[in-house]
């Protein structure tokens, strides 16, 4: 073997070793998995914004809100990630979507949403709508957001959601119409 060669396969040695060094493929390894997590948590607040946005229109449709899930799914086109769970709570004037982890690998680091549409009767705006998230990852179904009505609290349209406890909004999802 040539002198050539031979630095040739020392560097190759090298650079493998470097590639499959424990901490190097560990902190790959890793870094592989927080990326599918960010996938996860972003497509499941995607899902619970478009099953919210469907809630608003199926009332507006119907003069009510859907509790079948994959109704929701099949009219508004939703895709649902197979990392977590769904369900849907409906009243007279509410509807919650609830989506929560369902991967056991994954549960302690992947957050709950719980999307939230009120109607408002005799209010302005007539729907409101919020999202929140859980402050903890987890299995855990996130307190229902409330409608707040009356002068306790400051507020000049006389109606305000809240998430509940252990839960915080998401920036921007509270839309009125």
């Amino acid at each position: 073997m040539n002198r050539s060669s031979t630095m040739a396969l020392k560097h190759a040695i090298v650079i493998t070793g470097l590639l499959l060094a424990p901490g190097a493929t560990e902190t790959r390894a890793q870094m592989q998995s927080q990326n599918q997590i960010n996938l996860d948590q972003n497509a499941a607040l995607g899902a619970v914004a478009k099953m919210t946005e469907a809630q608003r229109t199926y009332f507006r449709k119907n003069g009510r809100f859907q509790a079948n899930i994959a109704s929701l799914q099949q009219d508004f086109a939703i895709t649902l990630p197979s990392s977590f769970n769904y369900a849907a709570r409906t009243t007279t004037y509410s509807a919650y979507n609830y989506v929560i982890p369902s991967q056991a690998a994954n549960t302690g680091t992947l957050k709950a949403y719980v999307g939230a549409t009120f109607m408002t009767p005799g209010q302005t705006p007539k729907m409101i709508t919020i999202i929140c998230q859980n402050t903890q990852p987890g299995q855990i179904r996130p307190a229902d957001p409330m409608l707040v009505l009356g002068t306790a609290i400051a507020n000049p349209n006389g109606s305000i959601v809240q998430c509940g406890d252990f839960s915080t909004q998401i920036s921007a999802s509270v839309v009125n119409e």
